[in-house]
């Protein structure tokens, strides 16, 4: 019988028109090979009773893997980089992402202390929580520093985005960010959902833990709190 393993639960939070957020625990089900709100796992025939495991809050605790060992279980070590660059951006996926409507204020963004304190663009979505374009981190601070501009709406500011999908092979998305400079890209589902960021370390750190022992990554509460921008 496969071994319980920890998934991560991540948090999508998206700040709608007035401010008001919407929060969307959610974790990555390697049984339907996407993104679902973490309840669904409530009524799933694979999950397990949580780990009593010090600091395991944030993890559900799953059977059903596509990974070739799991922690505790002696791993297969012929894992090499490749396979491991071939799982889906899915599965690698540890951090909260926090998402701005495209209705929303810029007066409301420099309000909200989740934007404020952002180091990259930040995704912006539409009323379906598609994907739509990234607020820079400069028209954040011009509108700290402008009051003119708060009356901006952020569709007048949003840019182009660069995504990949969650079903994506992690190797593709490495050559994504490289071709497009970028050290954290978005993640999308179908419809072109946010449901993520991927970052170039947690990517690289995944991938070479898998391969050098065929588990994934225990999750440190560091990487399910922090946000992945």
């Amino acid at each position: 019988m496969t071994q319980r393993h920890d998934v991560v639960v991540r948090t999508r939070l998206t700040v709608l028109k007035d401010g008001i957020r919407e929060v969307v625990p959610m974790v990555y089900c390697e049984g339907e090979a996407r993104s679902v709100p973490a309840f669904q796992c409530d009524r799933c025939q694979y999950a397990k009773p949580p780990s009593s495991d010090p600091g395991c809050d944030g993890v559900v605790a799953c059977c059903r893997t596509v990974l070739p060992a799991v922690e505790g279980v002696a791993a297969d070590l012929h894992f090499p980089p490749a396979m491991a660059a071939a799982l889906p951006v899915g599965l690698a996926m540890a951090r909260s992402v926090v998402c701005v409507c495209d209705g929303l204020r810029l007066a409301d963004v420099v309000r909200d202390p989740c934007l404020r304190e952002c180091s990259s663009a930040v995704p912006v979505v539409n009323h379906e929580r598609s994907l739509v374009g990234m607020l820079p981190l400069d028209a954040i601070d011009a509108a700290a520093n402008r009051p003119h501009d708060r009356f901006a709406f952020v569709s007048d500011r949003m840019t182009s985005s660069v995504s990949v999908h969650e079903g994506d092979r992690l190797g593709d998305a490495f050559s994504i960010m490289a071709g497009s400079r970028l050290r954290v890209v978005t993640v999308v589902g179908d419809g072109r959902h946010v449901v993520g960021m991927l970052r170039d370390v947690d990517a690289m750190h995944f991938v070479a833990h898998v391969a050098r022992t065929g588990t994934r990554p225990p999750a440190s509460k560091t990487d399910r709190t922090s946000p992945g921008f």
